[in-house]
């Protein structure tokens, strides 16, 4: 008998924007994508992070960052190279989520994107090629676009 492939990896395109709530000139981190990532024992600090984009990446710069998960398998790959043309700041999101948390994290990450304002891709799939691309390290430094910068890639703990 065949083992089951599980669809276990997904890639998502949002605005930057999305990934936080805002209550007057307060900002919080998205409920449903924090709860998607601490299901997946993914720690990350979804606020800290937003900053950094706005605050510390300039325009035709950015990196690849890599959040894994101190519990299981799972990790969460977030490209956070600002584009010179992009004027919606659009960020790939890629996750590999261990099996048995995939049943609590999908309808989480699927709520998360059908709210977000800037609903650019969410795929679900046995092996994401972007996933694989972002996390090879022999890609780096990788050059972007015209102005020379030389992307890295960061693992976080």
């Amino acid at each position: 008998m065949p083992s089951i492939v599980y669809a276990n990896e997904f890639d998502i395109c949002v605005s930057m924007s999305d990934l936080v709530s805002w209550v007057g000139d307060e900002h919080s981190p998205n409920a449903d994508l924090e709860a998607a990532l601490s299901a997946a024992g993914i720690e990350l600090d979804i606020a800290k992070l937003y900053n950094h984009y706005f605050e510390d990446t300039p325009i035709g710069a950015g990196d690849v960052h890599v959040y894994s998960s101190a519990v299981s398998e799972s990790l969460m790959v977030i490209d956070l190279y600002r584009d010179l043309t992009d004027q919606l700041d659009l960020i790939t999101v890629s996750l590999k989520i261990e099996k048995p948390f995939t049943h609590l994290v999908l309808p989480l990450l699927r709520r998360f994107f059908d709210a977000a304002e800037c609903q650019v891709l969410f795929s679900q799939s046995a092996h994401s090629q972007r996933l694989r691309s972002l996390t090879d390290e022999s890609r780096y430094p990788l050059p972007m676009g015209e102005n020379g910068y030389r992307q890295q890639i960061i693992f976080h703990k």
